[in-house]
């Protein structure tokens, strides 16, 4: 085995006042070889071969490392880099500490399960963010699976210093299984199913109380069951307001004709009347009670109706004249149709002539959200 752990190869001259020095200096030489005068080669140990530099002994020579020994090296360079060592240790263990430290715990795939219901959990078997856990991830798989009734599979990565931990919710039936339907007539601008069949897409019109997301059906245990439909829509729809007008008003008057029927009643009893056929086409009637006397021994009520003959009239009236309030009714039904939590995004009027019988109608377009 060689004793030395670099060998040197030298050229120049005047090689023995390098001996000298060498010898001065107790610097041991292996190997000695001189293939002519003007080169020397030689093994030295790690720690003279560097005490060698420290001295610039080689200086005034050419030379060349033939061949080195690592672990010499390796050796020497520890002691004389101790501090540059420890450096290196403590950083290599903080870096290992870390990473074996939970930094973050994501909880990922619930939907009926709060976050904060799964971290409690965690918590209870001393797996927390800011410390080094020892659980292994199959115990909080386990843990997890069987001490929660809505879980059906979990699985758990240690990723840096990340813990993920992946849920899958168990499916649930619902006792009562509804279809998610349009609250009011609407254009579908958004649709997200998460559980359930769509029956509508976006850029559809649906009218109120159609059906949007229809119960999904699936096989469990060799049975058929309804899973009950969870999605989130929006859509635009509309508070309306209406009022009507016709350039013909027809009137009622009286032509002065009339036909009064009367009878007299004691109590429940009928003592007289006079009774009249009525022959008027159209007419107006009042009825008119009143008691002749009022006490406890004679209590005459007198009960009269009367018919008063009428004839149609028709008026012209201007439809311009009335435009301005007839918008201000219907505005004022639109308004008060609109959901109090709504908020208007535009606001339409249109009005419609139909043979001089007019529709001014008001239209106050708003978002709707529907969740199921």
């Amino acid at each position: 085995m060689k004793k030395y752990d670099y060998y040197l190869n030298l050229e120049g001259l005047n090689f023995n006042r390098l001996f000298d020095n060498l010898n001065t200096h107790n610097i041991t030489i292996f190997d000695y070889v001189r293939p002519n005068y003007k080169q020397c080669m030689f093994g030295v140990k790690a720690y003279d071969y560097y005490l060698i530099k420290k001295l610039k002994l080689l200086n005034e020579y050419k030379y060349n490392i033939v061949s080195r020994k690592n672990f010499g090296l390796c050796l020497y360079s520890i002691f004389h880099n101790f501090g540059i060592v420890i450096g290196l240790i403590i950083s290599c263990v903080f870096c290992f500490v870390i990473s074996r430290t939970t930094l973050k715990i994501n909880v990922i795939g619930v939907e009926n399960i709060k976050t904060s219901e799964i971290i409690d959990m965690l918590r209870s078997i001393n797996v927390t963010t800011g410390k080094i856990n020892t659980v292994s991830n199959q115990y909080i798989e386990q843990y997890l699976i069987k001490n929660n009734d809505k879980i059906s599979l979990a699985s758990v990565i240690k990723k840096g210093t990340n813990l993920i931990v992946n849920i899958k919710e168990k499916i649930v039936q619902a006792e009562v299984v509804d279809s998610i339907c349009a609250t009011s007539n609407m254009i579908v601008d958004y649709i997200k199913v998460v559980q359930g069949e769509a029956k509508v897409k976006v850029g559809d019109i649906v009218k109120k109380g159609d059906v949007l997301v229809a119960p999904r059906k699936i096989r469990q245990n060799d049975e058929e069951i309804l899973l009950q439909p969870i999605a989130e829509i929006s859509g635009t729809t509309w508070a309306v307001g209406q009022v009507e007008f016709d350039t013909e008003k027809i009137e009622y008057v009286r032509t002065g004709k009339k036909i009064v029927n009367s009878e007299y009643i004691i109590n429940k009893w009928k003592i007289f009347s006079h009774t009249s056929r009525v022959k008027f086409e159209t007419y107006e009637k009042k009825v008119y009670n009143e008691y002749v006397f009022k006490n406890m021994f004679i209590p005459l009520k007198l009960s009269r109706v009367i018919y008063y003959e009428t004839k149609e009239n028709v008026v012209q009236q201007n439809f311009e004249e009335h435009k301005n309030s007839l918008v201000d009714n219907s505005k004022k039904i639109a308004y008060a149709n609109l959901p109090n939590w709504a908020k208007v995004n535009n606001e339409t009027l249109a009005i419609n002539n139909n043979n001089g019988h007019y529709y001014i109608t008001t239209y106050l377009e708003y978002n709707i959200n529907i969740k199921g």
